[in-house]
């Protein structure tokens, strides 16, 4: 049953479009656009098996033309018999010519293929010609010739279209993939930026808990207790550890030599932006704009995608109605300029010295109250000074603001 449903809405495809007719160059032998129909389904349908699906058809042909001859062109059983089974034999037989030239492997082939479904539809148009009228003319021959190589042209074209398709879906989905795997390393590589810093700050307490355990040693009380804090903090920094191993282990499967373009970057941080301004229902009120002037090959396209994307949701975050945010990038002979502009709300020249600083931040969340983390400027200028470049600020209060990027072109492209 499973099997005869998988089958179910190919053969009611090919019995529908068998009833629309043709008859080309005036002759009385009738062609359908079934065997179009046919055709597409063995080239698509895999795994599909031909004669089968072929017999099925055929049947299908015939009881859907014998209920049409039967209650609405009142025809006798004997005309119903002489006039539909040769069409379904001719499915029968071409099933059979198509499994035995195994057409499903010339399907990529598309001349080959042509030429196969071409001959097969002729062969079996004779069949059935044969067994209609007891003979076949010269003349018939060539129509039934030339009719099997278009019926199969048009196939293929349709199926060519269909795949066309098919890969551009793939590839929009892939990018979809790859773009939300950027935002995961992206936001990962933020993670680890965070977890060294607090490294730092464990090794200092260590330190700190050291010395007053060599300061005290007449305290005995004292220094035990300074001791403990130092083992408990030395637990802390394994676990540390462990937690930045995980994360490293994990980036370095993306670590390869693959490379990305600028172009396919900017693709991706607009489409990104794009479910980010959905997301929180700005996409009326803040307007973004990318002008990327070259079309590089980077190698360090995990960084760069941090950066800008750091800088983009902040400017996101800085502007309101009527937003306006520019992202260009132009180049000299050495380096590689980003500019991501926006005519938000600004900073105040007194906090500019501040901004860089792990932990500083303006930001406060509206639904929670919380302020955010303070780490993405720093995370943003530690990967722009390990890229050997450097980072620029302008801005106005109620004017807004302009980060400059500069990085040298042998550290980023490959």
């Amino acid at each position: 049953m499973k099997r005869l449903k998988k089958f179910l809405l190919p053969i009611l495809c090919v019995a529908l479009f068998g009833e629309i007719y043709f008859y080309p160059f005036r002759s009385s032998f009738r062609f359908s656009a079934g065997i179009i129909v046919l055709n597409l389904i063995i080239l698509i349908s895999d795994p599909v098996s031909e004669f089968k699906l072929s017999l099925l058809s055929g049947m299908a042909v015939f009881l859907l033309r014998s209920t049409v001859d039967v209650f609405i062109e009142n025809s006798s059983f004997q005309y119903i018999y002489q006039q539909n089974l040769p069409s379904g034999i001719y499915y029968v037989f071409y099933g059979a010519l198509a499994v035995f030239l195994s057409i499903k492997k010339y399907q990529g082939k598309i001349l080959t293929g042509i030429l196969l479904f071409s001959a097969i539809d002729s062969l079996s148009n004779i069949v059935e010609a044969l067994i209609r009228d007891g003979h076949v003319s010269f003349s018939m021959v060539q129509i039934i010739i030339m009719v099997g190589l278009v019926r199969s042209i048009t196939a293929y074209i349709i199926y060519v279209l269909y795949k066309n398709q098919e890969l551009f879906i793939q590839k929009r989905e892939h990018q979809k993939r790859y773009s939300q795997l950027n935002l995961l390393v992206s936001d990962i590589q933020a993670e680890m930026f965070y977890l060294k810093k607090s490294m730092a700050d464990i090794e200092k307490v260590m330190g700190k808990s050291y010395k007053l355990y060599e300061k005290y040693k007449d305290d005995r009380e004292l220094q035990e207790d300074t001791l403990d804090i130092a083992r408990e903090v030395h637990e802390i920094k394994k676990d540390y550890n462990r937690v930045l191993g995980g994360f490293e282990s994990f980036l370095k499967k993306f670590e390869t030599n693959d490379l990305m373009t600028l172009g396919d970057m900017k693709n991706i941080i607009e489409e990104n932006t794009n479910r980010y301004l959905d997301a929180k229902e700005l996409k009326n009120s803040i307007c973004i704009e990318f002008d990327f002037r070259d079309n590089f090959s980077l190698k360090k396209y995990y960084s760069l995608f941090t950066v800008l994307n750091n800088l983009i949701v902040n400017a996101l975050d800085a502007c309101t109605s009527n937003g306006r945010i520019k992202v260009t990038q132009t180049s000299d002979k050495e380096h590689i300029y980003f500019h991501v502009e926006d005519n938000g709300e600004g900073i105040d020249e007194e906090i500019i010295p501040y901004i860089y600083n792990p932990g500083f931040t303006t930001k406060y969340y509206n639904d929670t109250g919380k302020a955010s983390t303070g780490i993405g400027l720093a995370h943003v200028k530690n990967i722009v000074e390990e890229l050997g470049g450097s980072i620029e600020v302008e801005s106005k209060p109620g004017q807004g603001t302009l980060f400059t990027v500069s990085l040298p072109k042998n550290s980023l492209l490959g």
